[in-house]
């Protein structure tokens, strides 16, 4: 089995940049996820943006910017609208993969699992970039490393006794969070997805994984895994919880739209045989969470095998684990 695909997402919900190699890190892949979009309210809180209710997010593309030297300095976010905006095309910004924290304005979500979660706004004009695209205020907030939060309940301890026996130092600090370090997923389970929408086909990107493997034609065999390894370096992803699927997958990622027709029904389709975790147990499964125990590089192309499979389906319980700090392989 091989990796065909590698993708980031430097910021949540907007479109991810395509990568031939790829490095692992306590976050899972480097620079994955480490904005996001925030629409303020009268009341002084924020609301987290999510594709999902706000389907024009598909609109914003990113790509390695071509501006600087060092392509990891900085990423751009294009505005790609089906036809001209009602508020006037905008440039590409570039923004930075890792900002000065000097100066940012501290400002309090509600994500991994805490309500009062620390973010850095980013300066003024970047807000006023997508607030211009979106018609309406929007705030840029810097995420950082993104780790979870340390959890000490019954529920993190029971985590926890499991993990310690696949991590390289069983002294490794775990947190926990409401969202994975990574999500993996196969083509082979996308082409089973194909003949449920006519003469549609299923678009992966709209799964928005991390890693993509060819599935070596065994379909849903990932719901399975426990544990894989990259052949090459010995680098393992311990695979800890499904995928549960929402409205997101409904989206017409062209028209920053809900989509029409078959594939605008994609999420109820998959309900038929793909609710399959009793912990999420209204809504379809597609792909598997999980956290990288080493970090190293990995490339598209290199080989997969499964190191540890599980008997049963996972069930979801609330959280995700993550490490919060990893150690770069020898090779």
């Amino acid at each position: 089995m091989k990796i065909t695909q590698l993708h980031v997402y430097p910021i949540k919900s907007l479109r991810g940049i395509s990568l031939p190699t790829a490095t692992f890190c306590a976050q899972g892949l480097a620079y994955d996820r480490r904005y996001i979009l925030l629409k303020p309210s009268a009341n002084g809180t924020y609301k987290n943006m999510f594709v999902g209710e706000i389907p024009e997010m598909a609109l914003f593309h990113c790509k390695l910017s071509a501006l600087t030297e060092n392509s990891w300095s900085h990423f751009t976010v294009d505005y790609r609208p089906p036809s001209p905006p009602a508020f006037g095309q905008k440039n590409p910004i570039e923004i930075p993969f890792s900002p000065n924290l000097d100066s940012p304005e501290r400002i309090n979500i509600k994500i991994h699992t805490d309500p009062t979660y620390p973010t850095y706004r980013m300066p003024d004009e970047m807000s006023k970039w997508f607030s211009e695209c979106f018609g309406f205020p929007v705030i840029l907030a810097y995420l950082g490393d993104g780790l979870g939060i340390n959890m000490e309940n019954e529920k993190a301890k029971s985590w926890i006794s499991s993990i310690k026996p696949l991590i390289p130092k069983p002294d490794s600090a775990i947190n926990f969070s409401d969202s994975a370090a990574l999500l993996l997923s196969s083509e082979s389970s996308l082409e089973d997805l194909h003949p449920r929408l006519g003469g549609e086909k299923a678009v992966l990107e709209k799964f928005r994984p991390n890693i993509v493997v060819d599935g070596e034609g065994k379909a849903w065999d990932e719901d399975f895994w426990g544990e894989v390894k990259i052949v090459r370096n010995g680098l393992k992803i311990v695979l800890t919880s499904n995928c549960a699927r929402c409205t997101s997958i409904n989206v017409d990622l062209d028209r920053g739209k809900m989509g029409v027709g078959e594939s605008g029904s994609l999420l109820k389709k998959m309900m038929k045989d793909r609710r399959i975790d009793p912990g999420h147990k209204w809504t379809p499964v597609f792909g598997r969470y999980g956290f990288p125990t080493q970090g190293g590089e990995i490339r598209v192309g290199d080989e997969v095998v499964v190191s540890r499979r599980n008997k049963e389906h996972t069930v979801w319980n609330g959280v995700m684990p993550r490490l919060t700090h990893i150690d770069e392989i020898a090779v």
